[in-house]
């Protein structure tokens, strides 16, 4: 009797271990469950562009957030790298995280400069992903189809075409031709030189609003140069066919005349009506003279002793005296005394007509 109360408190031992061990087991798979419900499948995905290579990864986590699993598996993101989720967003299973490696640069375009960030291997999809918008006719430096390099410079220069109408003289060219009826030295213009006028059209290329190139499309002359002839006197003062000295004027005529003197020029005015010594009236063309030297109603030519190149009196006559005029002197009549003051005293040339 007594061993039967011994064994059966031992077999009662024996089943409350193995009960513990059963529930100790049963605890242990319930807890290993709820612990793999947080595990989650998740794929990285490692996109280089710029060095042709997509790499795949997969991975088992615990972490609520993708910052959380870049963290726990150490993977460092660049300063321009683009991220498929956000480092907030929260993680699922399933979830496919894709990390595109990135590069800036900068971009001059419209006078501004923009610092670009980009995904893309060219400039063009760079441009592309960036919504940068290039004309057909622009041009982009370095090409649409480099590739993209860290902190490079690309540039974008709007190219225009525009057609214009200049307008240009044309100068005249001057021709000498001989004149035998003026005197040597002396020059005549018979035929005054103008401009012509040239019309020309151009297709004119500018970039950024800077012209770079220039062609000329057509030329048309719209007004020919009138070429200046000048006559450049060949004759010496010398005696015509009858014995006469003949010399040519500064107005180009010949003067046959019979003597010529130098003399000293002073000039005169009257506006008193008064008679001059001949008994003309005092006006232009009536100069004083000494009658012993030259006879009153004379007909005389007179210039500058530099063949009338300074200045000429021309024509006039020998019609009037003065207490002051003696000797190889003149007095000419000007019509006001500004005109007087002015002349002065000059030497002259006073040819005696015939």
């Amino acid at each position: 009797m007594l061993l039967n109360k011994q064994g059966s408190k031992k077999q009662r031992i024996i089943s409350v271990i193995i009960a513990v061990f059963m529930l100790t087991g049963i605890l242990t798979l319930l807890t290993g469950a709820v612990f793999d419900m947080k595990a989650k499948k998740v794929t990285l995905v490692l996109v280089d562009a710029f060095a042709d290579s997509e790499n795949t990864q997969k991975f088992t986590t615990r972490q609520d957030t993708v910052s959380e699993f870049l963290e726990e598996n150490n993977i460092i993101t660049g300063e321009f790298d683009k991220l498929s989720m956000l480092p907030e967003d929260e993680l699922y299973d399933g979830a496919r995280l894709i990390i595109r490696k990135g590069r800036n640069f900068t971009l001059s375009v419209d006078g501004n400069v923009e610092i670009i960030t980009t995904t893309k291997k060219t400039v063009r999809e760079a441009f592309e992903e960036a919504g940068v918008s290039v004309d057909i006719t622009d041009r982009v430096e370095p090409s649409l189809d480099a590739e993209v390099q860290e902190d490079m410079s690309v540039s974008i220069f709007r190219v225009a075409e525009r057609t214009i109408t200049v307008d240009k003289e044309i100068p005249f060219t001057s021709k000498e031709v001989s004149d035998s009826s003026l005197k040597k030295g002396s020059t005549r213009v018979k035929t005054k030189g103008q401009n012509g006028l040239k019309r020309a059209v151009y297709n004119v290329t500018t970039e950024n609003g800077i012209e770079v190139k220039r062609e000329l499309v057509s030329e048309t002359t719209i007004k020919k140069p009138v070429t200046q002839i000048v006559a450049v006197g060949t004759s010496e003062a010398a005696k015509s066919g009858n014995g006469k000295k003949v010399v040519a004027a500064s107005s180009g005529k010949s003067l046959s005349y019979s003597k010529k003197l130098t003399v000293t020029a002073t000039a005169y005015t009257d506006s008193s009506g008064n008679k001059t010594a001949s008994g003309r009236a005092a006006q232009y063309g009536v100069i004083a003279v000494d009658p012993k030297v030259i006879p009153l109603g004379t007909r005389l030519y007179v210039e500058s002793t530099d063949d009338g190149k300074s200045w000429t009196y021309g024509y006039c006559v020998a019609g009037d005296t003065g207490g002051a005029i003696k000797g190889n002197k003149i007095d000419l009549f000007y019509n006001s005394e500004s005109e007087c003051v002015r002349f002065g005293r000059r030497s002259a040339i006073v040819y005696i007509l015939d």
